[in-house]
């Protein structure tokens, strides 16, 4: 039997009881990863950007009546566990672990070491680990539930595969346009000439108001920040 890995059993914990309970879970980790960015803006842009994909995971799971809540619980789950106990660990200080996110974890320890005296560099190295998390997200972790997918099954899940960047209808929707949500080159170019340029523009020159999303985010998903570990919670 292989060793339980201490990071993955407490972001499990963080999930409480909605841990197998696919669709609270959903609203649950949107708001951690809202938490997270709250926390600390600078290394979380990962989790502030995921927070606003769960929330739309948890509402197309709550009113699509069963269709494709298999699969979106799938990759929800699955990239939560991947990325959470990784985001823990750089929360701590301490190295991460050997695997895909390593890079990026490390750019982020970078950028943390550089936000006070050079924020410039600092930006710069976490929109790097931005992008590369983005593409261990969908190359790695939700590649094997899309493979598993046949072609009118994509086809029909492509109109819900959207990010809404705003907690309302104001803020701005980008939906995919690729012809195969099965190709994983073709969601990160989705990411890389949309989603992540608007995701900067938004911090750059309204970052209150994203910051004010992202807390009213979290208050919906019913998380305080006190329950991030190492802040008086678990």
């Amino acid at each position: 039997m292989s060793p339980i890995d201490p990071d993955l059993a407490l972001a499990d914990q963080l999930l409480g009881d909605t841990l197998h309970r696919p669709v609270p879970r959903a609203r649950r980790i949107a708001g951690l990863y809202a938490a997270l960015y709250l926390e600390e803006p600078l290394l979380h842009q990962w989790a502030g950007l995921a927070a606003f994909v769960a929330r739309h995971i948890h509402l197309a799971m709550d009113s699509a009546e069963g269709l494709f809540e298999g699969f979106m619980a799938r990759g929800n789950i699955d990239i939560y566990q991947a990325t959470m106990p990784a985001f823990l660990r750089l929360r701590q200080g301490r190295p991460p672990p050997v695997g895909p996110f390593a890079p990026a974890m490390h750019l982020l320890a970078r950028a943390d070491s550089r936000a006070l005296d050079d924020p410039a560099s600092a930006e710069a190295l976490a929109a790097q680990a931005l992008e590369q998390l983005s593409v261990v997200e969908q190359r790695d972790i939700v590649a094997p539930a899309y493979r598993e997918l046949g072609p009118i099954a994509a086809h029909l899940l492509a109109p819900l595969m959207r990010v809404r960047l705003g907690w309302d209808t104001a803020g701005p929707v980008y939906d995919f346009d690729g012809t195969d949500a099965r190709d994983p080159a073709q969601r990160l170019q989705w990411a890389r000439s949309e989603i992540l340029p608007a995701w900067q523009r938004l911090r750059s020159h309204q970052g209150e108001l994203l910051r004010s999303d992202l807390d009213r985010l979290r208050r919906w998903a019913g998380v305080r920040l006190e329950e991030l570990p190492g802040r008086g919670g678990i």
